[in-house]
């Protein structure tokens, strides 16, 4: 978005007291007697100084709207008061091709990764003016995509995880929690959540612990669980067979006020964006924005070019009396 905006708009509404003036100038007979009374090259200073005073105070009032133009959204767009982390679990578990779990159909399905990535694609689409980060464990916690207003950088990344080759082997929940929270900035908007999209198999850590630190910070985690409760097996597994622990995940939901989702049902995404949606109160993008992913402010360009057309208004006097004076 290139266009200017402005943040303080009422002002320009003083660019209505050009037209009394410019009536002025064109009806009143005292102001021509006056003008007529002139020499001829005072009466073209007269007229440069006048009309320079007033681009001035054009220029001024501009000036105190706030302008503003760049890349970025505008600081008159709303956003939601809402930070959301996706928490995904790479380990080789979600290569396990169950990912609709008892839902699936016929003929196979979505690998557990895949589908969480799905879900969370269709979540980033329809909740719009939100911003999200990634974070993913692969035997330790990695914040892979800082939160960024840019919802199309979020959907790049994901669509390069859901190609599976960033899994590996380790599950540690823990790690994965603590590293999406550290996304949170210290200044939060009105909610933070973390969508935690996993099959709950935990090798290492304590997610129990996490939880608690989440619930204490007002950090709410969104349990998207993955796999089937018969569990299947994974690729270089052997004979090993991976099942989704659903208590494990009913638990870092519940005790964060959360919501638990079966991500295997076909409305997963549908329950998402209406949970993270719901009462998020909408915010002035240019109180809740980051640094740089705004437009920037102008207003000093047009401060500038105000004082140097008054300078020149002035210098048009000055002109006419010094001439006066050596006549």
């Amino acid at each position: 978005m290139n266009g200017i905006s402005f943040d303080y708009p009422l002002f320009l509404l003083g660019l209505a007291a050009f037209v009394p003036l410019a009536l002025a100038d064109r009806f009143s007979a005292r102001r021509r007697q006056i003008v007529q009374s002139l020499p001829g090259r005072m009466r073209a200073r007269f007229f440069g100084s006048s009309a320079l005073f007033r681009i001035c105070a054009a220029l001024l009032i501009v000036a105190l709207s706030g302008p503003r133009w760049g890349a970025g959204q505008a600081p008159g767009e709303y956003r939601r008061a809402v930070d959301v982390v996706f928490a995904f679990d790479v380990s080789r578990s979600m290569e396990v091709p169950d990912g609709l779990g008892e839902y699936l159909g016929p003929g196979g399905g979505p690998t557990r990764l895949e589908r969480g990535v799905e879900i969370a694609a269709e979540t980033i689409e329809s909740l719009p003016g939100m911003r999200f980060a990634v974070a993913m464990s692969r035997g330790r916690g990695i914040l892979a995509v800082p939160l960024t207003w840019d919802s199309g950088a979020v959907a790049s990344f994901l669509e390069a995880l859901g190609e599976g080759a960033m899994t590996g082997w380790g599950t540690d929940l823990e790690a994965l929690v603590d590293a999406a929270a550290g996304a949170f900035r210290p200044s939060p908007p009105a909610r933070r959540a973390i969508v935690l999209i996993s099959d709950s198999e935990e090798l290492s850590g304590s997610l129990r612990a996490a939880v608690d630190r989440q619930r204490q910070e007002g950090v709410q985690i969104v349990a998207v669980a993955l796999g089937s409760p018969d569990g299947g097996s994974f690729p270089g597994g052997g004979e090993a067979i991976s099942r989704r622990d659903s208590y494990v995940m009913r638990m870092a939901a519940a005790q964060t006020g959360g919501l638990y989702i079966d991500g295997g049902q076909p409305d997963a995404a549908r329950l998402l964006s209406a949970h993270l949606g719901t009462g998020a109160p909408a915010l002035f993008a240019g109180r809740a924005g980051e640094a740089g992913g705004e437009r920037m402010a102008r207003w000093h360009v047009f401060a500038a070019l105000s004082l140097i057309a008054f300078g020149a208004s002035k210098a048009c006097l000055l002109g006419s009396a010094k001439r006066r004076d050596g006549e």
